[in-house]
């Protein structure tokens, strides 16, 4: 009994101070990136996600497919068409396995879609919507 009293009072003193500290505001700090997963397969490319916070965000593609692929992002514009330079780009990936990057955005619109030649036509593209935090 005696133990577990120590225990508890151990506990409680660990805890105590903890649990201040986690409802007190971060002022000054980053926020952790977001995180997209891209589900990439013969001829379709499914986010996880269709919004997210602008800023840092951990972009993973993951092949299920037979082929290779890869994926790039662009803004696009108020009529819908993908404008400016490629924003940012997950390099070729063999089927099963993952790649990751990660890709710094800015609140809008944005097409993510497969970057070889042939993949866009049939549907590997989807719109991303990036939002303020």
């Amino acid at each position: 009994m005696r133990r577990l009293l120590g225990t508890l009072v151990c506990v409680g003193m660990v805890a105590g101070p903890s649990a201040a500290n986690a409802t007190t505001p971060m002022a000054g700090r980053r926020h952790p990136p977001a995180h997209l997963m891209i589900d990439a397969q013969e001829y379709s490319l499914w986010p996880s996600r269709a919004r997210l916070p602008a800023g840092a965000v951990l972009v993973e593609l993951w092949n299920r497919g037979q082929d290779p692929h890869s994926t790039q992002i662009r803004r696009l514009n108020r009529a819908g068409a993908m404008t400016g330079p490629v924003l940012g780009r997950l390099r070729v990936t063999l089927p099963g396995r993952v790649s990751s990057a990660t890709w710094h955005l800015r609140t809008g619109r944005y097409e993510l879609y497969s970057s070889l030649f042939g993949h866009i036509e049939p549907g590997m593209q989807a719109e991303l919507t990036v939002t303020h935090r």
